[in-house]
């Protein structure tokens, strides 16, 4: 497992390196867009200027429906997909439940040769369209996507620890408190127990509970504040 904290950073410094990659500075530089030239739009259909060559590329999906797409790509066109996901637990009214989402929300990362397949991925269920600028489709770097698939155990899921730290607020999700807020005011490792300060009727009152019976809020790394 990995902490919040770390896979924000990984996120953040992914989704800073492809938005570079996708802007052309290690994407198709070598490649002219029509739109920029009167003349050449005129004589070929935009496909025929895009590279002929397998890459990666960044697709946008419909919200929530990267899973969606990601399925319907393997499958249908049998391309090779990329959509990391986080896993982590989260509270519930009746306990904890382990929650899986997008580690880059609504964008997903497909191999593939564009002008063959740039419509058709357009066509699929849960796709909003291939990302691009100034008209042009952007490749992205395919260091990338590997050093992603780095950070990932089973190749495409990060795990996130919780995280339990002095004077953060926790939720109790088991025991006669449960679904309580409270804060951690002391951690007792020795033990796996952590003294927590609830407030009832009015009153603050500090007792211990086993670490595993209070969780913190996650929050998605790239979430906004």
């Amino acid at each position: 497992m990995v902490t919040a904290r770390r896979v924000a950073k990984i996120t953040g410094l992914y989704a800073m390196k492809s938005a570079v990659a996708l802007v052309g500075l290690s994407g198709l530089p070598s490649v002219r867009s029509p739109w920029h030239d009167p003349a050449m739009a005129e004589k070929d259909p935009p496909e025929l200027l895009f590279s002929e060559e397998m890459l990666w590329y960044c697709v946008k999906t419909n919200p929530k429906q990267e899973g969606v797409a990601t399925r319907l790509l393997r499958s249908e066109l049998g391309l090779e997909v990329f959509c990391p996901k986080i896993r982590f637990k989260r509270a519930r009214s009746t306990g904890v439940a382990w929650v899986s989402e997008a580690m880059f929300p609504g964008y997903i990362f497909a191999r593939f040769v564009y002008p063959e397949l740039y419509r058709r991925i357009a066509a699929t269920s849960g796709v909003a369209k291939t990302l691009s600028f100034g008209g042009r489709p952007c490749a992205l770097d395919p260091q990338i996507i590997e050093d992603l698939r780095c950070h990932v155990a089973d190749g495409e899921t990060v795990e996130i620890a919780c995280d339990i730290k002095e004077g953060k607020e926790v939720k109790v999700v088991e025991g006669p408190f449960l679904g309580v807020r409270a804060l951690v005011t002391r951690i007792l490792p020795a033990r796996d127990r952590v003294a927590i300060l609830l407030k009832m009727l009015g009153q603050e009152r500090e007792i211990e509970v086993a670490a595993a019976a209070v969780l913190p809020d996650i929050q998605h790394p790239l979430a906004e504040k």
